[in-house]
This record gives structure tokens, C-alpha cells and sequence, in this order.
């Protein structure tokens, strides 16, 4: 056996088959005439005959060896080549998986980018440009949340208008909350920042409270609510309006008492047994309203009536007394 036969294989069909570890087309003929080979040669009737036997088959030896090296060489080119398809099909999948979650990724960040909408070049600008409402009233009416009156009264479209020059409009706030499995939770919303001197709607001028729901009704279609709950709160502003009330001394007032009340009381009882329809008076309680409100009025007068009542003293100086005193009704 040659020394170039080292190494087994088992083949396809089962056999075992010897691996060449050196290339046979590097190799040389021995030189069989050498003393080397000459027990070799009494095997033989003669040097000569010897010399040319152990020479021919060596070399058909080493023919055959070409040939299983030749053999095992595409053998091995096609086994390396198998291996680098492998890889490369492995890269390309990973480099196909990699671009698609690359894609993925853009394509999602694309839509959390902010986008400026188109517009439409035939027309031209508006001969009005209305002020805008703070981002704090914006976000109450997109979650159709109660909002007070006063974000869309002219001073609260100035504070607005402030805030967004100076960039000092805080658009957000957080609260302690809990699910519905009782756990503590933090809970986002709007922030009433922008509006530092904020009056709730009892406290409103009648000036204030008219142009305000006005700006309001707007502001709600605007925000998409439903045209039914639109027009029940346009109703409403339009008999507080136009109520009878407002051609009586104070009337202003209570008229803006009630639709405080009633307002909030409608927006917290939406979607419960205890709605109601805003659009129709509750005359009975307007009137409980007026008492209410012509109460508070004499108490206040009362508390503000001193009269200063001579007693003569030593020293010559006054005392002075507060005496309960009441207004009569108006």
C-alpha cells in the first residue's frame, strides 16, 4: 500500500474507502535497480525483467491514484461548495430579515412623524383669521371631556395666543388613578397651565359668557361631536339667551348660575339613567336659583350695612355698632 493511503472514508454505497492525503501527481518512481529492491528482484529470472515489472506497476498504481485523486478532489470542491451556498443562503436570509425589520421600523416611525397637510393652491387666504383655542380646551374637546367656558372667552384666547408666542403652553398632566383590578395606575390629560386666571362659569360676565359658548358651539363641531349632543347645547345657549329673565335686575347672573349647573350636571349624568335633555328649562329650579342667589345677596349686604351710633363718652369719641340690616326684595 502507498504511504499516500492514510486515511478512510465510508463511501456511498457503504464500502470503505481509502482517502488520498497526498496528491499522487507529485509523486516519483522508485528507482527499483537500486540495491533497495534487490530481494525484490530474485523474485524475478532477472534484474531487467524485475526492473520493468515493479516499474509498470507502480505506475499503474499510480495512475489509478490519480484518478481517485482526481475523484476526491470534485468530490470535496462540491462538498465546499454546497457549504458556501449554505452560508450564503443563510446570510441572504438573515440580510432579507434584517431589511425587512429595517423596513418594518422606518415604515412605523414614518407614521409617528409629523406630517404638514396639503393645501389647496385656488384658494385664497381668509379675509379673518380666527384665534386659536389653548391646547389644554383642544384636548378636552377631542376627548369630549367637560370643559369650562372660560379658554373661549376673548381673555382666554389671549392667554392662548400668550402661551404659544412664548412656548410656555403645558399641554399635559399626570394623576394617580386606579384599573379595574384596583391597581395604581398614572393616568395623562390635558393641563389647565396656559390658563393662569381661569374662572369658573358662575363668575363669568354676561359679555364673557355669550361670546364664550358662542366660540364653544364652533369649537365642538369642529372637534366632531355627534350633531345630535351639538345641537341640544345650542338650544340651550339660545333659550338662556333669549330667557325673559335677563330684562330683570340680576338676571344675567342667575341665568349664567343655572347654565354653569346644569351644563356640568349634563355632561357628568351623559350615558347614565340619569341624563337629561340640556335643551328644555327647568323653570321650577331657575326660580330656587334666583331665591338662592337674592339670599346670598342680602347676607352679603347685611354683613357690609355698619351704622355708626353717637355714645357720648368722657373722651369725647364715638363708638361704632353693626347693626344687622336688610335689603328689601328687588
Amino acid at each position: 500500500m502507498s504511504t499516500a493511503q492514510s486515511s478512510t472514508s465510508t463511501g456511498n454505497a457503504g464500502t470503505t474507502a481509502v482517502r488520498l492525503l497526498i496528491d499522487p501527481n507529485l509523486e516519483t518512481c522508485p528507482d527499483f535497480s537500486s540495491d533497495e529492491y534487490q530481494d525484490v528482484r530474485k523474485a524475478f529470472s532477472d534484474d531487467a525483467t524485475a526492473i520493468t515489472a515493479l516499474t509498470t506497476g507502480w505506475t499503474k498504481s499510480n495512475d489509478k491514484r490519480k484518478l481517485q485523486w482526481s475523484a476526491q478532489a470534485a468530490e470535496d470542491e462540491a462538498a465546499r461548495q454546497e457549504a458556501e451556498n449554505l452560508r450564503q443562503e443563510a446570510e441572504a436570509r438573515a440580510s432579507a430579515e434584517a431589511q425587512k425589520i429595517a423596513d418594518e421600523e422606518r415604515a412605523e416611525a414614518e407614521k409617528k412623524k409629523p406630517k404638514l397637510g396639503d393645501f389647496n393652491a385656488d384658494n385664497a387666504p381668509p379675509s379673518f383669521v380666527e384665534a386659536r383655542i389653548s391646547a389644554f380646551a383642544q384636548k378636552k374637546l377631542e376627548k369630549m371631556e367637560y370643559v369650562v367656558l372660560w379658554p373661549f372667552t376673548p381673555t382666554g384666547l389671549k392667554e392662548a395666543a400668550s402661551a404659544a408666542i412664548s412656548s410656555v403652553e403645558d399641554t399635559s398632566s399626570f394623576r394617580l388613578g386606579t384599573d379595574t383590578n384596583d391597581q395604581l395606575t398614572i393616568h395623562s390629560g390635558p393641563s389647565s397651565a396656559t390658563h393662569k386666571s381661569m374662572k369658573p362659569d358662575e363668575d363669568l360676565s354676561w359679555h364673557d359668557f355669550e361670546l364664550g359658548h358662542n366660540r364653544f358651539i364652533k369649537e365642538i363641531i369642529r372637534a366632531n361631536w355627534s350633531k345630535r349632543h351639538v345641537d341640544a347645547l345650542t338650544q340651550f345657549f339660545y333659550l338662556i339667551d333669549t330667557h325673559t329673565l335677563r330684562e330683570q335686575k340680576h338676571g344675567e347672573n342667575i341665568l349664567i348660575t343655572y347654565a354653569a349647573r346644569y351644563r356640568l350636571d349634563w355632561h357628568r349624568t351623559l350615558g347614565t339613567d340619569q341624563s337629561f335633555n340640556i335643551a328644555r328649562i327647568n323653570e321650577t329650579m331657575l326660580h330656587k336659583i334666583a331665591d338662592e342667589y337674592f339670599y346670598k345677596l342680602r347676607a352679603n349686604e347685611a354683613d357690609r350695612c355698619e351704622i355708626l351710633i353717637p355714645l357720648p363718652l368722657r373722651t369725647g369719641s364715638y363708638n361704632s355698632i353693626t347693626l344687622p340690616h336688610f335689603l328689601p326684595l328687588p
